[in-house]
């Protein structure tokens, strides 16, 4: 059913609430509650200056900025659909998501000045580009903009049901895959991540964004600024700075993925008296996290390590590991392999092929289900719709299982399941196996053509610094883990695993980039 919002009301709310209190620290700048009101209020007067009605969709190509927040919080107070785009795609790549969220309006940072201009020309739906720091004779100032307009809420009356957002999903090939977001299934979200909290959070509360706001790391955003807790936001990742804000800043919160986090072990093993006083949470998740790499976290932080296991089509979090079941008897669990239990409104059953319920430690494909699951719409695309949702499930595409007390544990992607020899190898298992070898760093592992076997187990492996690894004695090392054919029958070493902007490595680009290199018509050696 159908009822009314204030557009942004939330956002204003919290305003009221905490006035003068910091809100975001963006480059050792402070801004109050008061001041995010003001310029959010201002951008949402801006676009509807401009003539949008709502329901229409304005895009952000922003990096990490006080700008990146304001653009999203007016856009939701003017009652348009937020668009976030990935920093790393190309100008066609960005053309294509733009034209099929059929975009209005575009902001863009400095960065991104040329391809905002060349995008101008190929979607007609675009009919004003917004730069900020920076302007041409067809651009539009942000700062002007603003300048400009009222700084009261627009206070407008929507219906529930209204686009808020479309997040398109990380992935970069094919057809765009955008999720809608109804202002009523955003806000069944953010209740299930208030809901799955275990811990307090308010004004004494500083959290430290280190990923990119539209992605991941955006997750957090919404719930500290309700909370009266300040946001620090960071321009990038650097372990250095990162440990010297937890002192300076007390920060408690940090959310990291998982190539970050060992980056932050390694230079917390290199100053051992760091002050971590502060630093109630470590968040981690978004990619398969490494057993070792987690006993070693628990070591150095304590047990304040939280996974969460989640996508966007779905709400947030769809599972959580909290800290306490990370321990067992004050030793690391068996547990933290896994992602955790189910929270409050979320049901999650594992099915075979023909969408049959399995037992207990079987493998099969993650189906969901939470209030609104129906509503899940994926942006002019029924057809994915029509595949993925079926009697009130949402098959994920996930591979898990789940134990006999419902932790689950992740398995890998559909796609990541290799069959060799006629026996199904997972990703993950292999993965896991490489990476318990002293000295290896992160691995991806995924299946290469082959006449004889169908498909081989490939294995790219970063090598930890100082640490020399041979082929020979990592596959000897696997065989003791794992079945000989699920051993890696190709390991290659490489400097550094490609990722896209959400942290997730591409594991089409290994693969092409390898077969590019075999001889005309090879697959394997």
């Amino acid at each position: 059913m159908t009822s009314e919002r204030i557009a942004g009301q939330a956002l204003s709310w919290a305003a009221g609430q905490y006035r003068d209190r910091p809100a975001v620290v963006f480059r050792d700048r402070s801004y109050s509650y008061t001041e995010i009101e003001r310029r959010s209020n201002q951008f949402a007067n801006a676009l509807i200056g401009l003539g949008l009605r709502p329901g229409e969709r304005v895009a952000v190509l922003l990096n990490n900025s006080v700008q990146s927040i304001e653009s999203q919080f007016g856009a939701e107070k003017a009652a348009q659909g937020y668009v976030a785009l990935n920093a790393r795609h190309t100008m066609r790549e960005q053309a294509a998501i733009l034209n099929d969220a059929g975009a209005s309006v575009l902001v863009a940072g400095p960065e991104f000045q040329e391809i905002a201009q060349q995008v101008r020309g190929l979607v007609p739906s675009l009919r004003h580009v917004v730069g900020v720091g920076w302007r041409d004779a067809q651009v539009l100032d942000f700062d002007a903009l603003l300048a400009r307009a009222a700084d009261g809420a627009p206070g407008l009356r929507v219906p529930d049901d209204l686009l808020l957002r479309i997040a398109y999903t990380s992935g970069t090939t094919g057809q765009p895959k955008g999720v809608a977001y109804s202002i009523r299934r955003f806000e069944a979200r953010l209740a299930n991540q208030f809901a799955a909290m275990e811990y307090g959070l308010g004004v004494d509360d500083a959290m430290l964004h280190v990923g990119p706001l539209t992605h991941a790391a955006g997750v957090h955003l919404l719930p500290c600024y309700l909370r009266g807790a300040r946001n620090i936001v960071a321009d990038r990742f650097d372990a250095e700075e990162v440990v010297d804000r937890i002192a300076r800043d007390r920060i408690s919160q940090l959310m990291v993925v998982p190539t970050m986090l060992g980056r932050l072990l390694a230079t917390l093993a290199a100053r051992p008296d760091a002050d971590l006083s502060a630093l109630r949470r470590v968040h981690y998740g978004t990619a398969p996290t490494p057993t070792p790499m987690i006993h070693e976290a628990l070591e150095r932080l304590g047990p304040i390590l939280r996974q969460q296991y989640g996508m966007t089509e779905a709400v947030q979090p769809l599972c959580v590991l909290y800290p306490h079941e990370h321990l067992e008897d004050g030793r690391p669990s068996a547990r933290i392999a896994s992602c955790g239990r189910p929270t409050t409104d979320v049901q999650i059953t594992v099915r075979d092929a023909e969408g049959r319920p399995l037992a207990a430690g079987e493998i099969g494909e993650i189906a969901i289900r939470h209030r609104g699951i129906g509503e899940v719409a994926f942006w002019r695309r029924p057809d994915l719709e029509r595949e993925s949702i079926r009697d009130g499930w949402y098959y994920s595409g996930d591979l898990g299982r789940l134990d006999d007390e419902g932790f689950l544990y992740i398995v890998g992607r559909n796609k990541d399941m290799m069959i060799s020899g006629g026996f199904n190898v997972y990703a993950r298992e292999v993965e896991d196996a490489v990476q318990a070898y002293p000295g290896v760093a992160e691995v991806a592992v995924l299946g290469l053509p082959d006449a004889q076997w169908g498909e081989v187990v490939a294995a790219f492996v970063v090598r930890r610094p100082g640490h020399a690894i041979e082929a020979g004695a990592l596959s000897a090392h696997c065989g003791e883990l794992i079945a000989g054919y699920k051993k890696p029958r190709v390991i290659e070493f490489v400097d550094a695993l490609p990722r896209n902007h959400a942290g997730k490595v591409t594991k089409n680009d290994l693969r092409d980039a390898y077969l590019a290199r075999q001889p005309q018509g090879a697959t394997t050696p």
